[in-house]
């Protein structure tokens, strides 16, 4: 039994002892430090992002697909007129620029700037003691003068001594004449009646007697001026006028034309003015159409319009802007189709005709353009119904309505901008718009 013991001892020895041959490996644990971990989050959202980019960009492109639609439209008869815009400066149709016609100093200024005045009422005065005595001079030279012709006269004078005698006396009333004028010039008078404008004198100011005073008046036939004390010019209320008045109750619009709009305009033609902020428009009528042109800052010829109000207005203010439509032409009983129904294919000018189901082109003649609508002579007749084909993107919506009495398919169903599209084939170029 002692001699099995220690074997055994040895056996459960030799039990503890573990081969490392048999011995699985331990795993070691992975780690990593911060500066990986941020590297590896950075690169795992670079990767999102580019999924999420590549998805939204091939959503896009197949969301922006042009889908094709198409609309019918019918031809129809009624009214047309042509129209020429402009834009232009408000001022009164009446205005008068007033200066002194006689030397003085300034001894009294009556009126002062927005001061309503009548006509002939005083505006300032100049100091009139020389022209006084230039009178009393000019009074005292007739006296001689007539004197002198008596006395030739009475003593029987020749023929040449009476007509020279008589001559002084005719030149002698002419000063005289001459001087009381120039004694009432002391006194500057408005020449018209309204609001005084502007004040450019003031007491004891020395005026050299320039005598260029001034007025001007629009009129319906084309413009006129009527004359105050000096010269008659247009005038503005911006000049250095020593005063200025304007006439607040009528107005008038000027404005500029390019040469393509200048043969069709002409004095007396109907014109619908807006001034800038009013809702309403004010009616008026062509005063005259200048045909000197002058240059923009592009080089383009441009030439005058002027246009008169109708009516009295008291609530526009001069040098305020305003949109002006002029009716240039009205046509009874034109066909019309909207331009965008209007192509070209293999050099004729076309339009897609609609009868029930089927569709047939159609070869048209075009005539004039009134806006976005254009004049067929020949093709068509009253009520066919033609097709108009416009392309949009997908996913998008039309705010437009198929409106087959006028006005168009507005927003932006046919590509930014209602049924225009510019001059169709063949069209001869018209106004802004139809009116039925």
């Amino acid at each position: 039994m002692s001699t099995d013991e220690p074997s055994a001892a040895a056996e459960g020895q030799s039990a503890d002892v573990t081969d490392p041959a048999t011995v699985p490996p331990k795993r070691r644990r992975f780690r990593m430090s911060g500066k990986k971990w941020l590297l590896l989050s950075v690169a795992f959202v670079v990767l999102v992002a580019a999924g999420v980019g590549g998805w939204m960009f091939s959503r896009s492109r197949n969301t922006a697909a042009n889908q094709t639609t198409s609309r019918t439209v019918q031809a129809t008869l009624g009214t047309q007129t042509q129209t020429v815009s402009l834009d232009g400066t408000l001022s009164p149709r009446k205005q008068s620029d007033v200066n002194f016609a006689v030397s003085g100093t300034i001894t009294t200024v009556y009126v002062k700037a927005g001061d309503t005045v009548s006509k002939g009422q005083k505006l300032a005065r100049v100091d009139d003691t020389d022209l006084q005595d230039a009178v009393d001079v000019a009074s005292a030279n007739l006296t001689t003068a007539n004197a002198n012709y008596d006395e030739v006269v009475d003593n029987d004078g020749s023929s040449a001594a009476i007509a020279s005698a008589k001559a002084q006396v005719s030149s002698a009333k002419a000063a005289l004449t001459s001087a009381k004028q120039d004694l009432a010039n002391a006194v500057l008078r408005s020449p018209i009646a309204g609001t005084v404008a502007a004040v450019n004198a003031d007491e004891g100011d020395s005026v050299t007697g320039s005598g260029s005073s001034s007025s001007s008046k629009s009129s319906g036939s084309g413009g006129s001026s009527s004359s105050g004390s000096g010269s008659s010019s247009t005038t503005s209320t911006t000049s250095t006028a020593q005063f200025s008045v304007i006439s607040t109750a009528t107005w008038k619009l000027e404005g500029t034309v390019g040469s393509a709009d200048l043969g069709s305009l002409k004095a007396g033609q109907s014109v619908e003015v807006t001034p800038s902020g009013a809702t309403e428009a004010i009616k008026g009528t062509v005063a005259s159409v200048g045909i000197v042109a002058t240059s923009t800052s592009d080089g383009a010829a441009t030439f005058p319009v002027v246009i008169n109000l109708s009516g009295t207005h008291k609530d526009l203010y001069s040098g305020t802007t305003g949109t002006a439509v002029i009716t240039t032409g009205s046509y009874d009983n034109v066909l019309t189709v909207p331009t965008a129904a209007i192509r070209t294919e293999n050099g004729k000018t076309v339009v897609t005709k609609v009868n029930g189901t089927a569709t047939s082109t159609v070869e048209v003649t075009v005539g004039k353009v009134f806006g976005t609508y254009t004049q067929i002579t020949k093709g068509l007749s009253e009520g066919d119904s033609v097709q108009i084909t416009f392309t949009r993107p997908s996913g998008t919506s039309s705010s437009g309505t198929n409106n087959q009495n006028g006005g168009g398919f507005g927003g932006g169903g046919f590509g930014g901008g209602g049924l225009g599209g510019g001059q169709p084939p063949g069209g001869v170029t018209g106004g802004n718009g139809p009116t039925r």
